[in-house]
């Protein structure tokens, strides 16, 4: 049996192999634009993106903090933060007792303030003996912070209630909360759109512009209420603008720095109080209700003819 030839597949000599790769015709796949162009379109999309998401997910939160019940939030944060808490690190026994009555001073004067409101939430002060930052901050579980600081910048008990109604009203409009739950979903939203490159840097800090307006939405509504409780507690609200033009005198201020502010610039606050009403007059600190002797750590806490500066 014969065995028929092999083919022989060998290219014929008429028929050369391509040298290189084909070339491709013109304009396939291929814009004839700037790659700079293809980028700032695709983070002038993402910045839109991310600004109505963050939006959308900051409107959920508000309408979603204040549903939450506050006996709900009460319970889950009983305890105040820890690292908060260990600011308060008396050195003696007498420090200890002495900072332990401030505390209660503190909080007997804010239950005073709300004596007169309906329905009053329960909270809890605390006193920050080590701190000389002036400042005065609401917590989740209804814990206010007041620090020694804020004390030697107030010399009545009407600047220093404005200041503790101001986070009172942060309690009972729910902000810490409703922050909360803002931050948990940027979070969650960061999670999505990845945690590096410019992308995220661009998509982060659009979100968190946002947010700072709502937050700086919810400082005027807390003005507005603790001037509500002055008034009903007082009769008034003259002093109540005492800390805010100390801070004033000491911090220069930008209208370009409001944007990366969690709060309004402290002149549109003192506005905000002097339109109040009640602070249209000059008043005098024998006008205005002293500080107990345990709170008075302002050197001008104690004299009765100093005059409060008004607008």
């Amino acid at each position: 049996m014969s065995v028929p030839p092999l083919h022989n597949h060998a290219p014929r000599r008429g028929s050369p192999l391509p040298q290189g790769n084909p070339k491709l015709p013109e304009q396939i796949n291929n814009r004839n634009e700037h790659p700079l162009k293809d980028f700032l379109l695709l983070a002038g999309a993402l910045l839109a993106l991310m600004f109505v998401l963050t939006l959308l997910l900051g409107w959920s939160a508000q309408w979603l903090g204040p549903k939450i019940p506050y006996s709900w939030e009460s319970r889950w944060f009983s305890s105040a933060p820890e690292a908060v808490s260990g600011a308060l690190q008396p050195t003696t026994q007498d420090a200890h007792a002495a900072d332990t009555e401030r505390q209660q001073a503190l909080q007997q004067l804010l239950d005073n303030l709300l004596s007169q409101q309906s329905a009053p939430l329960k909270v809890r002060l605390h006193w920050l003996a080590n701190e000389d930052t002036p400042n005065a901050f609401a917590t989740l579980g209804g814990h206010i912070f007041v620090t020694r600081g804020l004390l030697t910048q107030v010399s009545s008990e009407n600047a220093l209630a404005m200041v503790l109604a101001h986070e009172y009203a942060h309690v009972e409009q729910r902000h810490p909360m409703t922050l909360a739950l803002e931050q948990l979903a940027i979070t969650l939203l960061g999670s999505v759109i990845g945690g590096e490159g410019a992308a995220s840097m661009i998509g982060q800090h659009t979100s968190l512009l946002t947010l700072l307006s709502f937050s700086r939405d919810m400082e005027r509504s807390a003005d507005q209420r603790a001037l509500e409780i002055l008034q009903s507690h007082y009769g008034h609200s003259s002093g109540a603008d005492e800390f805010f033009r100390n801070m004033f005198a000491e911090h220069d201020e930008s209208r370009w720095a409001l944007m990366f502010q969690t709060h309004p610039l402290t002149s549109e606050r003192l506005q905000q109080i002097s339109q109040s009403g009640s602070v249209a007059v000059p008043v005098t600190t024998s006008q205005l209700t002293p500080l107990p002797a345990l709170l008075q750590l302002n050197s001008a806490a104690g004299s009765k003819d100093a005059q409060i500066p008004q607008p």
